[in-house]
């Protein structure tokens, strides 16, 4: 006799909706160390028609070389280009600056953009706006942080790698890294050495700083009525993990159903003692209890609201959970999940 899937105390709890995750702005953060063409690959996003009406907000202009076609709008140094996109120059801490910028939109001071690029400083971790937009009651409401980018100077990036960690932590949590300067910059180890910090990224190069804007986004950051990919909600496929850096990933697997309770205590009996060496995480699970798949995401130990699917994008069910951390946290993760998995499987 099929055992039960739902008892009492062991149902799962009532997660965001597919159609409520939709419904937030997706928003996606771009990083890179000084001088490594966040600038010129924001240009170029910003004149590509499918991100018309998109947001930018950033620390400084300095010499950024918008269009003449550009309106000041106001105390934040705002500028509305002609397709409809914004160029914002936010001062102070970035997470009231964004709460500034959405409170303009919705008083009529901005035009009503539709998805929003975080540029922070070049010496910045990514890590703390990231959290915000998870942890923040008032923003994880509104939005959904769908993609983390990094650019990589192809010239100097094996340099500031040695000598810069916000350069390493950068790398280590973004989804796809951007080559830059690969027309004037020869052969070398830089790809090997990314793929050793960040094994699960994507490396795409960037000539005159050109890359095609659906590589760096999922397809729901264009249209939030777009089915999500297997791609947008995994880091990595099975298996994969760095061997070059202090950083490694992996990919836990469950062939069966898991049980929402158990599976989300023993994550929390990873993400708390292991917060900071802990830099990232990401899942489609299979929930007992739940049609569709239940989509995970957290940066060090801030979990955003897990969101259920409506479907599965792939006829493969198996649970998936991405780990990016140090490797005496993957070490702990791996040996937990295998010695925990029987009683978290329904």
């Amino acid at each position: 006799m099929k055992r039960s899937h739902i008892a009492t105390g062991d149902r799962p709890p009532p997660f965001l909706t597919q159609d409520a995750d939709r419904a937030r702005m997706p928003v996606a953060l771009l990083s890179g160390f000084l001088g490594s063409g966040k600038t010129t690959l924001v240009n170029a996003l910003l004149r590509d028609p499918r991100l018309s009406g998109t947001a930018v907000a950033v620390n400084e202009f300095g010499d950024v070389p918008l269009d003449r076609d550009l309106i000041d709008h106001g105390q934040d140094r705002t500028v509305v280009m002609a397709n409809g996109c914004l160029c914002c120059n936010l001062s102070g801490d970035m997470e009231d600056a964004v709460m500034r910028l959405f409170s303009r939109r919705e008083a009529g001071a901005l035009p009503r953009f539709k998805r929003l690029i975080i540029e922070p400083s070049g010496l910045s971790d990514p890590a703390p706006i990231a959290q915000a937009i998870l942890r923040n009651p008032v923003m994880a409401r509104g939005l959904r942080l769908s993609s983390i980018i990094a650019t990589v100077d192809a010239q100097f990036g094996e340099q500031q790698l040695a000598r810069h960690p916000e350069t390493r932590k950068q790398v280590a949590l973004a989804d796809h890294l951007v080559l830059t300067k690969t027309d004037v910059a020869p052969p070398g180890p830089l790809p090997a050495l990314l793929s050793g910090i960040n094994s699960s990224a994507d490396i795409l190069p960037a000539p005159f700083g050109a890359v095609d804007a659906a590589s760096l986004f999922p397809a729901d950051f264009f249209d939030p009525a777009a089915p999500p990919t297997r791609r947008s909600v995994l880091l990595a496929d099975d298996g994969s993990s760095g061997h070059l850096s202090a950083h490694a990933t992996i990919t836990l697997t469950a062939d069966r159903p898991l049980r929402w309770r158990p599976f989300d205590d023993w994550l929390r009996g990873i993400r708390l003692p292991h917060a900071q060496a802990l830099l990232r995480l990401k899942g489609m699970l299979n929930i007992d209890g739940t049609a569709g798949p239940v989509v995970i995401h957290g940066i060090h130990h801030v979990l955003n609201a897990p969101v259920q699917l409506d479907a599965w994008p792939t006829a493969d069910h198996r649970s998936r959970l991405v780990l990016i951390a140090d490797r005496a946290t993957i070490t702990a993760a791996q040996e937990s999940w295998e010695a925990s998995l029987p009683g978290i499987l329904a």
